[in-house]
């Protein structure tokens, strides 16, 4: 078997032989190593414009954000907005007047006219009116007599603004120059204390030294009590002097140069080491009227 197989491949040798060009010889194959250069390429950066663009706003409308979660509001009370406009008021700050001397209150703004009235020290009155000078001022009068007279402003202190005062001018009842009321003048003396019973009272005396010799006719005792506060007030056409219990004495008038001795208004109890204050007004005729002065003394009894 085996021998049948190498006759056979010897034949298939013989004939491809036999188909082979006869006399063509090929050429012996040379094997040249040759390097083929691997090409090298080199870039080169050429810079283009940069493109143009042109910024068209686009108008873009807010869409509804989807709600995710539901809030229920608490509920509040209702509030009234309604303005109600406050309406103007013609409330004006009382203006006052005191002054730290006491001046004489009179029935025109100057010293040409009658005194109806003094102003004291520590003593308050609302001022209602004023001169065009703004050197007088109108006030209720703190005396009996006539309701309202001028008090001059050298010794005064206003509190408030003036400005919103009325201006009063008075009216000339005479075409005539007045002729000035003479000078009131008196002077004053603290003497002792008396009593009768648990009543007490201070006594001074007055010598009246008013010019062109003018008589007194009234007066005007007012007392305060520097310690306690306590005030009292007495007004008479008559000058009158308490001794003890049940005695008085006194004149009607007080002439010019003379003396008398004058008790001021009662307090209920012992005064004895206290400041008494003490303001006498005199005047030149009854119920306090004509020209008037007062002055002011203090007592220690």
């Amino acid at each position: 078997m085996f021998r049948v197989q190498k006759y056979f491949f010897i034949l298939l040798i013989i004939s491809s032989l036999a188909c082979a060009v006869p006399g063509l010889t090929l050429p012996e194959q040379q094997i040249v190593n040759t390097e083929t250069s691997i090409p090298v390429f080199t870039e080169t950066f050429t810079p283009t414009s940069l493109p143009t663009f042109t910024f068209t706003p686009t108008l873009i409308r807010p869409t509804s954000r989807p709600v995710t979660d539901t809030i229920t509001p608490e509920p509040i009370s209702t509030i009234d907005t309604t303005l109600t406009p406050a309406l103007p008021t013609n409330t004006i700050e009382a203006i006052t007047i005191t002054v730290s001397r006491p001046t004489n209150c009179r029935i025109g703004p100057g010293t040409a006219y009658e005194i109806a009235g003094t102003l004291l020290v520590d003593e308050e009155a609302t001022v209602l009116g004023r001169d065009p000078s703004n050197r007088y001022w109108y006030i209720p009068n703190p005396d009996p007599g006539i309701d309202y007279c001028w008090v001059w402003g050298e010794y005064a202190t206003i509190t408030g603004n003036t400005l919103v005062l009325p201006v009063y001018t008075p009216i000339a009842t005479s075409t005539s120059t007045p002729t000035a009321l003479p000078n009131v003048t008196f002077d004053l003396k603290g003497l002792k204390s008396d009593r009768c019973g648990s009543d007490y009272w201070v006594e001074f005396q007055i010598t009246n030294t008013s010019e062109n010799k003018l008589a007194f006719k009234s007066v005007r005792i007012e007392i305060e009590d520097v310690d306690t506060g306590t005030k009292r007030i007495s007004t008479s056409n008559n000058f009158i002097n308490r001794d003890g219990c049940g005695t008085y004495s006194g004149v009607n008038t007080l002439e010019f140069e003379d003396s008398t001795i004058l008790s001021a208004p009662s307090i209920p109890y012992n005064p004895s080491g206290h400041v008494i204050r003490v303001f006498v007004t005199a005047c030149s005729e009854a119920d306090l009227k004509g020209s008037c002065r007062t002055i002011r003394i203090s007592i220690t009894p």
